[in-house]
């Protein structure tokens, strides 16, 4: 008869390993949220980078408007018909005029 060798854990030992199946767990969920929290700064990067790029482009536009404004008040048009074409202010445009 074949006999089998049966080793018994002491409460030590079965604490042991419990308590070291609880640190890997506790390792897993730490390295899931440092991951997430990674993809989240990439996250918040790629929107700073959208939102910096649609301020440049606010920006270009602005200028556009700015030098069409100028032009068109060079060429003798009116404060009121530069008002009416692109809806500003005259206010503004004799504050864009002047800069």
């Amino acid at each position: 008869m074949i006999e089998k060798r049966v080793e018994t854990i002491s409460d030590d030992g079965w604490k042991k390993i419990i308590e070291d199946f609880r640190k890997l767990h506790e390792n897993e969920e730490r390295m899931e949220r440092q991951l997430e929290l990674e993809e989240a700064q990439k996250k918040v990067k790629e929107a700073q980078k959208q939102a910096e790029e649609a301020q440049n482009r606010v920006n270009e536009v602005n200028q556009q408007v700015k030098r069409m404004i100028h032009k068109m008040y060079a060429d003798g048009f009116s404060l009121e018909q530069i008002s009416i074409y692109c809806s500003i202010s005259v206010d503004e445009i004799q504050a864009l005029i002047k800069s």
